[in-house]
Formats: C-alpha cells, sequence, structure tokens
C-alpha cells in the first residue's frame, strides 16, 4: 500500500501498526522480523526478513540497513513475528532485536518502536522489548484502516506467503512439456526478422485487449509463440509501458497467466515483466515472488537481477517508471542484433 494510505495508522497505537503489516506486506508473515520506515506520521517501505540464530543475527542487521537508510526516515519500527514469550513474559528473539537496533542507531536511525507478536492475527498476544508493561492483544486486521484501502485498491492480502507463491506455480508438467517441445521448435527462429517481430508484438497485444474484455484464450501454440517473443527485447521491451497505467491491470493478469503457463526458462521473461507490474503497483510482495520464479528458471535472466537488485535497496518506483518508458523509447533507436534466445538445455 501507499505511504499516504498507511499514514490513517496511529503510530503511537502498536496494535493497529501490528495489524497493518499483513496489508502492507501483501501476506501474514510468520516467523518474521519487519521494519518499518517512519517519516513522520507516514508509514514508508516496509521490509520484510526471515528469523535467523542468534549468530546470525550482526549479519542481518547490517543487510537490513541499506534499503531502510536510503529512504532517510525519520525512525524506524521494528516487530518480530513468531515464537513464544519466556516463563518471565519476556518476549523471544531479543538478541535479533538488540543487533537490529544497534546496527540502526549506529547509522542515526532511531528505533521508535520495537515490538514482537506471536501471529498478525486478532487476539495474539503482544509486548514491547524496552517496556515490558507495554503489552496486549492484536487488534482486527480485517478492520484495521488499511484493510479497506486494500480492497478498494483491488489488492489481495494473503493468509500467507506460501498462499502467494502457489498464486505464480506451474501449470501440469505434461502442459510444460507440450510446450517446451514447441519452443524448442521454434528456436530456428531467433534472432527474428523485424517482420515476425512485428507480428509477435501484434499478437501479445491482442492479448492485452482479451484480458481487459476479459475473453482470453491460450493455446499450447499460442503460448509458445509469445513465451518465445517476449525472449527478444524487442517485443519485450515494447510492453514494459503495460506496467503502469491504464493497462496495467489487464498486463498484470497476462504477465500472471503466461508465467503459470511457460515451461523454463521462457517463464523468465513473463516473470520479470510480472514482477515489474507489481512493483509499480506498490505490491512488493508479489513481486519478490515473481522474481523468484524468473531466476529460478533462468539464474542469470538479466532483467530479473537488475529488478532484484532495486527491490533489496528499496529504489522507488517512479525510478523504475522511468527506466520502463526509456527502454521502450530505444526501441525507436537503431540497436544491436537481438541474441539467440537461451536453451532450457544448457
Amino acid at each position: 500500500m501507499s505511504a499516504s494510505t498507511a499514514g490513517r495508522i496511529r503510530l503511537s497505537d502498536p496494535s493497529e501498526l501490528i495489524a497493518a503489516i499483513p496489508h502492507l506486506l501483501g501476506f501474514h508473515p510468520r516467523d518474521s522480523v519487519v521494519l518499518l520506515a517512519l517519516h513522520g506520521s507516514r508509514i514508508g517501505v516496509t521490509l520484510r526478513a526471515d528469523l535467523v540464530n542468534n549468530d546470525q543475527a550482526p549479519l542481518l542487521a547490517e543487510q537490513l540497513l541499506p534499503p531502510i537508510a536510503r529512504q532517510r526516515p525519520t525512525g524506524v519500527a521494528l516487530i518480530v513475528i513468531g515464537g513464544d514469550a519466556t516463563p518471565d513474559g519476556d518476549p523471544p528473539h531479543r538478541a535479533l532485536v538488540d543487533a537490529v537496533e544497534g546496527v540502526l542507531t549506529g547509522a542515526g536511525l532511531p528505533v521508535v518502536h520495537a515490538m514482537w507478536t506471536a501471529q498478525t492475527v486478532r487476539g495474539a498476544p503482544w509486548r514491547c522489548y524496552d517496556n515490558l508493561p507495554c503489552a496486549g492483544a492484536v487488534a482486527d486486521p480485517a478492520t484495521s484502516p488499511l484493510a479497506a484501502a486494500t480492497v478498494a485498491a483491488g489488492a489481495v492480502t494473503f493468509g500467507s506467503r506460501e498462499e502467494l507463491v502457489k498464486l505464480v506455480a506451474s501449470e501440469d508438467a505434461a502442459a510444460l512439456q507440450r510446450r517446451a517441445a514447441l519452443l524448442d521448435a521454434a528456436d530456428a527462429e531467433h534472432p527474428m526478422s523485424a517482420r515476425l517481430v512485428a507480428q509477435r508484438l501484434a499478437q501479445v497485444k491482442h492479448l492485452h485487449r482479451a484480458v481487459a474484455a476479459g475473453d482470453l484464450v491460450l493455446s499450447d501454440s499460442t503460448i509458445a509463440e509469445v513465451a518465445s517473443a517476449l525472449c527478444d527485447h524487442r517485443v519485450r521491451d515494447a510492453c514494459l509501458p503495460w506496467c503502469s497505467g491504464p493497462g496495467a491491470a489487464a498486463a498484470e493478469q497476462l504477465w500472471l497467466s503466461l508465467v503459470r503457463a511457460t515451461p523454463a526458462p521462457e517463464r523468465a521473461e513473463p516473470a520479470a515483466l510480472l514482477a515489474l507490474t507489481a512493483y509499480l503497483r506498490g505490491d512488493g510482495a508479489l513481486a519478490g515472488v515473481a522474481l523468484e520464479a524468473a531466476l529460478q528458471a533462468c539464474p542469470q535472466h538479466s532483467l530479473s537481477g537488475l529488478l532484484r537488485a532495486a527491490l533489496d535497496a528499496g529504489l522507488p518506483p517512479e525510478l523504475l517508471r522511468s527506466v520502463a518508458a526509456d527502454a521502450a523509447a530505444a526501441l525507436q533507436r537503431p540497436r544491436r542484433r537481438p541474441t539467440k534466445r537461451r536453451s532450457r538445455h544448457a
């Protein structure tokens, strides 16, 4: 969600702040440490990492610092999710909290809240690390100020990150094998002629319009042709402007459908486009999952690597939007001949 929407949360109310986390991330996190960059009364970037052992805490703290520091927040909220309080009522994972707080304060970023909760669900216990009487039960995330804004924005808050991963999961193996055979047969067409590029781009545009009209049909041959075409930078870069603006919702659904339907390594292309579209929409969770799918399909995929670095660094979506526009504009200039499509047999 946007910083302006998140600003409706009362930052002085830890229960409300915790209840907002699922909507800020896009899912209910488990066994996580979450950092919220605070800008006065607004919430900026939200970072999440898996909990680690005590000996790994200093390294994780150092890794979390750059993307938070780059936002220049006035303060940081630190929330640990998972584990059980000690018999004395002390919250768990104190060593991790101490390590992260030490790195942040050392960089001039005060930690204004340091809290623990068992879960981000209604009634779960929470308490502060530095003030044990500061405790209570988590407010209902479904009635959080961000819940209605999430629905209004057309976004979904998943029950777990695993549910989000299933969203981009591939279709059955038999279908992927059929399409892989078609892609292998089409390998001789790469690099594509300018005429074929125009034909394939027109085909992708047709699919984009079909999604918007609720009339998308993807046959094996169509999937193979479009997946092969997206491996040509001239086609893929022409699609980048669709990742934001009025056609972004339809583009996101098209990329998601192609991610599910396309075998590796070609799957990396629609997955990267899905990641970019989600990130420009402010959905860092879906963007991260899509990038994982892209890099799993093709570990050396250049666009996915660049997007992964951008997400890790907390770069603002506006910057990536301008990069996408520049890439599309570059199609009007002469460029070197595109390289051969990546082979799944490499």
